[in-house]
């Protein structure tokens, strides 16, 4: 028996979309999967939760107990980036303040919900258990080449070819721009 979903089983699922060599988890649950578009040459793991709008690039790897909690703006993932086990990527959060109610069960008029687009560029890597969420009004970018360290929260967009690392992250170094060169070489084949 194979814990992966097979291409019937895929259109099944009702993606908006998906490319070739896709592998995701039985165990994975998907909600609003209409509203998900998934490239080539993507894989997602046991227990990965992907809800709203979301679209995934080609060679995207999300692993195990990742979540992706996209609103109405999005989570857009591209090509050859890298979700590490238990990463979490808001793109709708509620309000924690106190002054409004929070959480699903609550008729919307009573809440104050921040629902922004998360953008992870080319080459970005997420250590486990980042954590992406919402800016203070503006949609998150991680730029080209980003890589996060595990544990890290992100709440602002980044610079492109940098580690960041803390709660909340600070750039610790510039990272290595080889895997460009390894990219031109693996889209040669």
């Amino acid at each position: 028996m194979n814990s992966f979903y097979s291409n019937e089983e895929l259109k099944q699922l009702g993606l908006k979309s998906f490319g070739k060599n896709v592998l995701i988890s039985k165990k994975c649950s998907i909600y609003g999967a209409d509203k998900i578009s998934i490239g080539n040459n993507v894989r997602i793991d046991d227990f990965c939760l992907l809800t709203g709008k979301i679209e995934i690039g080609d060679y995207v790897h999300i692993s195990a107990y990742s979540a992706l909690f996209a609103g109405d703006e999005g989570i857009y993932i591209e090509d050859f980036t890298g979700i590490s086990a238990r990463c979490t990527i808001w793109g709708k959060s509620d309000d924690y303040s106190g002054s409004y109610m929070s959480n699903p069960t609550v008729p919307l008029k009573y809440r104050s919900v921040t629902d922004k687009k998360i953008t992870l560029k080319k080459h970005v890597l997420l250590g486990t258990n980042t954590v992406i969420i919402p800016g203070a009004g503006k949609e998150i970018i991680l730029d080209e080449g980003t890589a996060t360290g595990a544990m890290s929260l992100i709440n602002k967009s980044t610079k492109a070819w940098s580690i960041y690392l803390g709660i909340p992250s600070k750039i610790i170094k510039s990272r290595k721009r080889n895997i460009l060169e390894i990219e031109k070489e693996l889209k040669r084949i």
